[in-house]
């Protein structure tokens, strides 16, 4: 993982520069509610992935509350959902070609029986051949905010030139 600082972007901003292009914060609405469990006005992260190659997912938690990450495609099918506490630890993984994206990915942390959404911060990269969205999420337990609540990884090969 690189020492790349990621900085946080408003909710239904695209980012600029090139190799975010395909990230995309988002406010949930009503249509996206209706085949999520996210709360309308609540953010989610969407990342426009490939069809033809698979996509790796991890996920990993350094939290005391219980997290909850989970990834839709654009006709509202879950492909993942993991849930899990502690230090460090790897919350889940997976590879698959997605066939409908872009991919939805809204995390959340239970506080006193109440599912909240966490505060987002994205950045991406490009090395040898290789793409990477790191999503890294705050439940707002810590101080200073630290940023690795929960992290969510996506790589996948770049079509050779």
């Amino acid at each position: 993982m690189s020492s790349r600082n990621c900085q946080p972007i408003a909710a239904n901003r695209q980012l600029q520069e090139p190799l975010m292009s395909e990230v995309k914060i988002v406010e949930v609405d009503e249509q996206l509610h209706a085949f999520t469990n996210m709360r309308p006005g609540t953010r989610m992260v969407a990342v426009q992935v490939p069809t033809d190659r698979a996509v790796t997912l991890h996920a990993t938690v350094n939290a005391r509350m219980l997290q909850r990450v989970q990834i839709w495609d654009a006709e509202g099918r879950m492909h993942f959902e993991w849930e899990g506490r502690g230090e460090q630890r790897t919350l889940g993984a997976g590879s698959r070609t997605f066939s409908n994206p872009p991919l939805l990915i809204g995390c959340q942390s239970l506080r006193v029986e109440h599912w909240i959404v966490n505060d987002i911060n994205v950045c991406a990269d490009s090395n040898d051949g290789q793409r990477r969205v790191l999503i890294r999420y705050e439940d707002g337990g810590d101080v200073p905010v630290d940023w690795d609540d929960t992290i969510v990884e996506l790589t996948w090969a770049e079509p050779a030139a």
